[in-house]
């Protein structure tokens, strides 16, 4: 019987309850989707709302309204710069990423202020933060038009944002949405992670977290590796910079490891094409010479490889031209990968969430998922973000929305771009 990327589920992630769509708020006219291939500021236009430096560094902190928003109160944080491009967590200056984080840990706290609480409806609501890596060039993905690192800063809220009922993962008929809600391979990449980890380079004040679909599913976790902070004021702590530049690299490293155990690195590459397979018997006895892998996770990447398949020119021309079923099957070009900070307290203007007891840095590992990040909202542990279809903005939810950036610009000395300033 034929090994597909569904066999790779382990026991339970069919039953863990996931939300179809989060209608989210868009524009009435949305601009065009486009690549950057241009400087940033050019980009994006009249949506960038300002930046402020970095110190002595070339780059600034951008702050950017999104076209495609999440939810009606959200923002960009962007590393801007246009001659080198930073892709990455392992890619950034120490202190730009300090400044980074400073930023994050300010929107924490902006969104905590009973002020901001009570003018913006946001009692009850739920916080999230992350960022996405993932080099593809041609099929859709979590970080696909534009490559520069940059920060979502969600504050979500049912009164704006209406989630779907969960249903179990098992219940989503849709292969392509089932495989991007929960990627087949973020159970396996979790454990493979694991063993790849030295755990003497794992700060002392942090927990790394093992599989497990019935606490996933009891807690109402995200999928992913999760690593347990102490606090947000964590962020400032040199070591979570490290934290978060050994969990980078480890992934890039044991995924060009893997990439050469499973591919013939002398195959063409480039745009829609991926490197040819190596005979399956040839990958199992490969992945035997590796000594850090456990046996649960060559057994793993065993069935990975089953469940492979090599694509033809033909196939790629008709993939090239149906975006679901590429989405469905096509592997992503890449290391590919969304980080986000979780916690499953509520926003509130009688605790700030800087006093949350749970807060972890989940890392989602893609395959063929097109979705960046599938945050853990409405009682489910994944939820896809549908930005096309939800209401349009009304004139008083701009402005709110506005009202809700700009006072967060205020707060952390963000200088608003010529054409913000009077808006």
């Amino acid at each position: 019987m034929r090994t597909t990327l569904d066999d790779l589920y382990p026991d339970g992630a069919m039953a863990l309850p996931v939300n179809t769509a989060l209608i989210a708020p868009r524009l009435a006219a949305p601009p065009a989707e486009r690549e950057n291939h241009t400087g940033y500021r050019e980009h994006y236009g009249p949506f960038l709302i300002g930046e402020k430096p970095v110190g002595s560094e070339p780059e600034t902190i951008a702050l950017v309204d999104k076209a495609f928003p999440h939810t009606l109160f959200d923002l960009m944080l962007l590393v801007g710069r246009d001659d080198v491009l930073r892709t990455s967590v392992g890619e950034l200056p120490d202190t730009v990423l300090a400044h980074l984080l400073a930023t994050v840990g300010e929107f924490v706290d902006y969104v905590s202020d009973p002020g901001v609480v009570a003018a913006f409806g946001l009692e009850g609501g739920r916080l999230t933060v992350g960022w996405n890596h993932d080099p593809t060039g041609d099929r859709d993905n979590g970080q696909w038009w534009d490559k520069r690192l940059h920060v979502h800063l969600n504050a979500w809220h049912p009164r704006t944002c209406r989630t779907a009922r969960p249903v179990p993962l098992a219940a989503v008929a849709d292969p392509t949405l089932r495989r991007s809600l929960v990627d087949p391979t973020a159970y396996l990449a979790h454990r493979v992670m694991l063993d790849a980890i030295r755990t003497d380079r794992v700060p002392a004040a942090c927990r790394l977290l093992e599989p497990d679909t019935v606490r996933d599913g009891d807690q109402l976790l995200p999928v992913g590796l999760k690593v347990r902070l102490p606090d947000f004021a964590y962020l400032a702590d040199p070591d979570f910079r490290v934290l978060l530049r050994m969990l980078h690299g480890t992934a890039a490293a044991a995924y060009r490891l893997l990439r050469t155990v499973f591919t013939d690195p002398e195959s063409p590459t480039g745009p829609w094409r991926r490197p040819v397979l190596r005979p399956a018997a040839d990958v199992e006895a490969a992945l035997a010479a590796l000594p850090w892998l456990t046996n649960t996770s060559r057994a793993l990447l065993t069935a990975l490889r089953a469940a492979l398949r090599d694509v033809p020119e033909r196939q790629m021309r008709m993939l090239r031209s149906r975006s679901e079923l590429a989405n469905r099957c096509l592997t992503l070009d890449g290391l590919s990968y969304n980080l986000a900070l979780f916690t499953p307290d509520a926003i509130s203007a009688r605790r700030p969430l800087a006093d949350t007891g749970e807060l972890f840095l989940v890392m989602q590992y893609k395959l063929v998922s097109a979705i960046g990040s599938s945050p853990a909202l409405g009682g489910a542990v994944a939820t896809a973000a549908d930005r096309t279809h939800g209401p349009a903005m009304t004139t008083g939810d701009q402005a709110m929305r506005r009202a809700f950036q700009h006072g967060f610009a205020h707060r952390t000395h963000i200088q608003l771009a010529p054409a913000r300033r009077s808006a």
